[in-house]
């Protein structure tokens, strides 16, 4: 069996705000004999570059502080803050875990239900994963008091009918049992979900504000040559995590794209 773990990000409720246009939802797909070994893991990278600040109240890993060097982050040396990232994603490469994503351009959308549909397609794409393996998944998510019971209604819904979006509807056999939420103070995973999922978002929109300016400037350099060379520091090093990062992707989806 697997469990599912889940997180978000660029969640801005209802607002279509154009800082933030895309709405993304991630998945970190772990075989159970696994969980025990990341979880192992995720606390010898913290233990290792942030043995102080892991003691503080209410410390965890949260991407956007991280990287940021925001919240308890604030005054932690940038070097450490990307270490911690790189070894998160040697531990998830190592230990061959799949990752998953889906989002929803907010502006595109013509009303305020991305995070319902972002969901719907995560969940159509983790049911093709789990079919594939002949497994079974339970999916873990990051607490939200906004959206809980929605999620747990939808995917209980689509257990009993099918999804509902789109020309082709897909029964939902692999997915057992509900949503679970937990807080994600107390969940490593969940943590390096977050992380995963805000690097995914994050190296995606900035890869792909890249990729336009490499083709309006015609640079007769490999494209990965051309961005060592251009942007500022913060480009490259998103664009450097979002290329390994994608190395461990097994799906994504973008509606509409």
């Amino acid at each position: 069996m697997y469990l599912i773990y889940i997180d978000e990000s660029g969640n801005t409720g209802a607002r279509k705000d154009p800082a933030q246009p895309i709405h993304l939802i991630g998945a970190m797909m772990v075989e159970c004999e696994k969980v025990r070994t990341l979880e192992d893991g995720v606390a010898a990278i913290v233990k290792t570059h942030l043995p102080n600040l892991a003691q503080e109240e209410g410390f965890e890993i949260h991407a956007a502080d991280m990287f940021n060097g925001a919240g308890l982050f604030r005054g932690v040396d940038p070097t450490v803050r990307i270490a911690v990232v790189e070894e998160l994603i040697k531990l998830l490469t190592v230990n061959e875990i799949r990752l998953g994503w889906t989002a929803v351009d907010k502006i595109k959308l013509w009303k305020s239900t991305h995070h319902e549909l972002a969901f719907l397609l995560l969940v159509e794409r983790i049911e093709n994963f789990l079919i594939q393996r002949e497994r079974l998944g339970l999916i873990v998510a990051d607490e939200n008091k906004e959206v809980e019971q929605r999620l747990i209604d939808d995917l209980s819904l689509y257990k009993r009918h099918r999804t509902n979006f789109g020309y082709k509807k897909v029964p939902v056999r692999s997915i057992i049992d509900s949503v679970h939420f937990v807080q994600s103070k107390n969940n490593l995973l969940i943590q390096c979900t977050d992380v995963m999922a805000y690097f995914l978002l994050r190296g995606y929109r900035t890869n792909t504000d890249l990729l336009s300016r490499y083709a309006m400037e015609r640079s007769s350099q490999p494209y990965p040559d051309w961005v060592a060379t251009i942007g500022s520091r913060k480009e490259r090093i998103l664009y450097e995590l979002f290329s390994k990062i994608k190395q461990l992707v097994e799906f994504g989806k973008l509606f509409p794209d």
